[in-house]
């Protein structure tokens, strides 16, 4: 099918072969049913102000369904929304910093944003040194099945040889009722200063946050409340080593990308080709939403010099000793907890997993807050949030017992329904669609 992150520059493309994951999935026994719209080119076209989740060029754009014109979180807007109307059984998105954990936690679903590598990135368009692949779901249940069959090695993404195991687990192993007893769980608080929060009215979640600790207590875990991120300040920062790591590997992996390609309608080879063609097809919108990211990319340093070596380094070390490992290490946790709309940037930084479940609804009274766009409902009462557990790297049978025993306890994704849902059931159509086969057949065949 076609590849093409939302862009016409892209429309028609066709990559060498079918990515690694959606062959074990087909081989697993899954039917694909299709591709889902997405936050053009992952959300790393335009600034903030121009930008809207869920949009792109080629699919228009996908709205939430928990209020109208809600903003569904991106950048795998599309599969968390067909995974909220219930159109198919899982759903497959792809993330950096938080376009998997975000969309799902926006639709009340499920999701597991894996460790880097765990799931072979090959055909995706997705960078590559800290990009993952996971399923979105209704259920814990239904995520582990999926994982089972998408993970494991490829020759065709060398990090995925870093995988410290050559069976891949059978995560469903992981679903454990009881896995939250005699668990033990950090808390860094100074995650809530995460600035993709600062605009958003987090006391209600925090709130239900703080209830929901009171309840995991009363199920047997210990939870070590302050365990803070000791390098956040400087993860924050103006100067932080992804401002110029982000830009430098997107480079690297999207050049790449349009290199294998083997149909290439656009001829796109660089990242100067794919301004020059946004520009100019009518589709794409420009100016109205504009290029202010690639702006950035296209002045980035070159991704295997020395300088961008030392910052992603730099970056590690933020995100592991100065982030999770040592949350976890000083803690001797088993895996960090806090609601997701503040749990992505620290595991975006190292490509380590999360997994999020259903947590909660903005209550009524929440004022409605519009994205900069205007376009996009951001905040509004009813709209769900999410809770995620972060671990290590290959720590997902660990997250996995967790989340299950959470979810299986607390059920909190079942207390609201979508305000907006299908009115068509795919069997009644199926059989609609047989009959009507049947009778045309009848009567061609008539005198």
């Amino acid at each position: 099918m076609n590849n093409s992150a939302g862009s016409y520059c892209l429309l028609g493309s066709r990559t060498r072969s079918e990515a690694s994951v959606i062959t074990r999935l087909r081989a697993a026994g899954a039917i694909i049913l299709g591709t889902t719209n997405m936050s053009e080119w992952g959300n790393s076209r335009s600034s903030g102000q121009t930008a809207s989740n869920g949009w792109s060029a080629v699919g228009g754009q996908t709205y939430g369904v928990y209020y109208y014109h809600q903003d569904p979180c991106g950048s795998s807007s599309g599969s968390a929304v067909a995974m909220a109307l219930g159109l198919a059984a899982g759903a497959v998105g792809v993330e950096t910093v938080g376009s998997i954990t975000c969309p799902a936690m926006r639709s009340n679903l499920v999701s597991i944003k894996t460790t880097a590598g765990l799931v072979p990135r090959d055909n995706i368009i997705v960078t590559k040194l800290r990009g993952s692949v996971g399923p979105i779901t209704h259920t814990v249940k239904d995520a582990a099945i999926l994982l089972t069959s998408m993970a494991g090695q490829s020759s065709d993404d060398p990090v995925s040889q870093q995988i410290p195991f050559s069976t891949v687990p059978d995560y469903t192993k992981s679903l454990k009722f009881d896995g939250l007893p005699n668990s033990r769980l950090a808390v860094p608080r100074n995650n809530a200063e995460n600035p993709f929060a600062a605009s958003m009215n987090l006391a209600p979640v925090m709130e239900t946050f703080d209830r929901v600790l009171d309840i995991i207590r009363g199920l047997g875990a210990t939870v070590i409340d302050n365990a803070n991120y000791s390098s956040y300040t400087e993860i924050n920062a103006a100067d932080a080593p992804q401002q110029r790591v982000g830009p430098s590997e997107y480079r690297f992996d999207m050049e790449n990308h349009f290199k294998s390609l083997v149909v290439n309608p656009h001829n796109i080879q660089t990242m100067e080709d794919l301004v020059k063609c946004t520009k100019s097809l009518p589709q794409e919108e420009y100016p109205s939403r504009d290029i202010a990211y690639w702006e950035l990319v296209i002045k980035s340093a070159d991704f295997q010099s020395p300088e961008i070596a030392k910052e992603i380094e730099r970056m590690k070390q933020l995100g592991g000793p100065g982030g999770i490992d040592g949350v976890l290490d000083a803690a001797d946790a088993d895996a960090i907890v806090f609601p997701s709309v503040c749990s992505s940037d620290v595991p975006g930084l190292v490509g380590y997993p999360v997994i999020c479940v259903p947590l909660g609804f903005l209550p009524e009274g929440t004022l409605e807050k519009r994205n900069p766009r205007g376009s996009l409902v951001e905040q509004a009462p009813g709209i769900p949030f999410g809770l995620s557990f972060i671990g290590k790297p290959f720590s997902e049978q660990k997250l996995i017992e967790l989340a299950y025993s959470f979810e299986q306890h607390t059920q909190f994704g079942l207390q609201r329904k979508p305000v907006v849902l299908p009115t068509a059931d795919i069997c009644s159509t199926l059989q609609e669609r047989t009959y009507l086969s049947r009778f045309f057949a009848k009567v061609w065949r008539s005198p």
